[in-house]
């Protein structure tokens, strides 16, 4: 974990921007922050240690002054310094459910999964990427419950207008990127989302506001106004333009592998049923070549971004296969921090300490990019001098170097959680990283308590 000084320098950067009227909250945020951080996996009293630290984040926890909201709102002002030394900026979104099943009845949650009874809460969250895929910081956030009393009712969803819908979850965070557009100027913003964005007044907002991309996967075989009556007809009749490679990351029980893929892209018009007025878009299709129908990949990727050759489509298809990070953040959060841990008894607790939980996992993850992209610095950069005694004497291959580089010692640590560090499995993800860590604490826990017995 990254050495005091670090840490500090962290926690400063991102809750700095925090402001309130009473500067003891202030305070409390980044103590909790700072304990959280370096014990992500813990409870609130493990992390804070003594109990005047754990009265203190409970009674943050329950103050109606403190809002999710507010405590992202720091974090978020950095994402956006961080944006400006970006050319292209992904803003991708997705939605996950947390399930608090410890939680009783008139806490204020509501119901998630398809298990009866089972309570929790929804998390729409939106994350900056850069078109590396290194993930910049989280801009958006929506957190909601549903009422168990309204169970049954999305059958009348189709009487409801698109704002009274889940549905605008997704049109909200859009929205954001509007915003974002207008304080980040000369960069391209371009909103990445699944099939359930597949929303034709999602496209609407997109074709009036063309200073934002988006790149949705299709869901549906939408009519369109041509010949071929569809989506499935107008690229059946594409010729192929080109193809690329990729690689498919590595699933339980199923190993990495090249992929390729045959390239098609058509301009299209979009027509709805019981609406006026129509969207010209672009459809981009990337279908897996050497498979069986049923079992090849394949994408077809609705955008407003004008696709006139196979670079530009190719490009698109490299923009999308970063969704998955989204998911990984997800990930982290539930498991790298526990997030679905967390005893506070009602939702409006639960969503505090979410909205800091989920600055914490994007820590977790930035200390894999920042592992790649200065790979030489020295290890001491995240990590305490005792932390380096410990990692020299865990791996013999980094005992006579002189200086272990943050490269070596994250892919070193990665190796506690499973990683192999074989030449094909490329570079550890943030969740092999976390359950490295969490192991290697404990040989430094066990180091530092012999160093103080003597």
């Amino acid at each position: 974990m990254p050495n005091a000084s670090k840490l500090d320098e962290w926690v400063k950067n991102e809750f700095n921007g925090v402001t309130w009227s009473d500067a003891r909250l202030s305070h409390r945020l980044k103590k909790i922050a700072t304990d959280l951080c370096r014990q992500p996996q813990a409870s609130i009293p493990e992390a804070c240690g003594e109990w005047s630290r754990t009265k203190g984040a409970y009674r943050f926890f329950d103050n109606d002054k403190v809002t999710p909201e507010t405590i992202l709102s720091g974090h978020q002002k950095a994402t956006l310094e961080r944006m400006k030394d970006e050319d292209v900026v992904l803003t991708v979104q997705d939605t996950t459910s947390l399930n608090y099943a410890c939680q009783e009845e008139g806490s204020g949650l509501g119901l998630v999964g398809d298990s009866c009874g089972t309570l929790g809460l929804w998390l729409h969250t939106t994350m900056a990427l850069n078109s590396q895929g290194a993930a910049l910081g989280i801009v958006d956030a929506q957190m909601w419950s549903r009422d168990p009393a309204k169970k049954g009712v999305a059958r009348l969803r189709a009487q409801k207008t698109i704002a009274a819908k889940e549905s605008q979850r997704w049109l909200t965070s859009f929205q954001q990127s509007v915003r974002l557009a207008g304080q980040l100027t000369g960069r391209q913003i371009v909103s990445v989302a699944d099939r359930e964005a597949d929303i034709y007044e999602l496209f609407e907002q997109a074709v009036q506001h063309p200073e934002v991309g988006v790149l949705i996967r299709a869901r549906h075989n939408r009519q369109l106004r041509s010949e071929h009556k569809n989506l499935s007809g107008v690229l059946a009749v594409q010729p192929v333009a080109g193809e690329v490679e990729i690689t498919v990351p590595r699933k339980p029980g199923v190993r990495s592998y090249q992929a390729r893929l045959e390239i098609r892209f058509s301009p299209i018009v979009v027509k709805c049923k019981g609406k006026p007025g129509e969207l010209n878009l672009w459809v981009v299709e990337a279908r897996q070549m050497g498979v069986s129908a049923d079992n090849a990949i394949c994408w077809r990727l609705l955008t407003n971004l004008p696709v006139t050759d196979l670079a530009g489509a190719v490009k698109l298809v490299q923009w999308y296969r970063l969704r998955w990070r989204i998911e990984e953040f997800h990930r982290v959060l539930k498991t790298g921090c526990q997030a679905e841990a967390r005893q506070l008894e009602t939702a409006k607790r639960l969503e505090r300490a979410l909205a800091l939980d989920m600055i914490i996992a994007w820590r977790i993850m930035e200390l894999t990019r920042v592992a790649r992209q200065h790979p030489d610095k020295p290890a001491t950069e995240l990590l305490t001098e005792e932390e380096v005694v410990v990692l020299r004497g865990m791996f013999k291959r980094l005992q006579k170097k002189k200086i272990i580089t943050i490269y070596e010692a994250v892919r070193a640590i990665a190796q506690r959680g499973g990683f192999l560090g074989r030449k094909s499995d490329g570079e550890p993800g943030p969740m092999t990283l976390w359950k490295g860590l969490h192991r290697f604490n404990l040989y430094v826990d066990a180091f530092l308590l012999m160093k103080t017995c003597g």
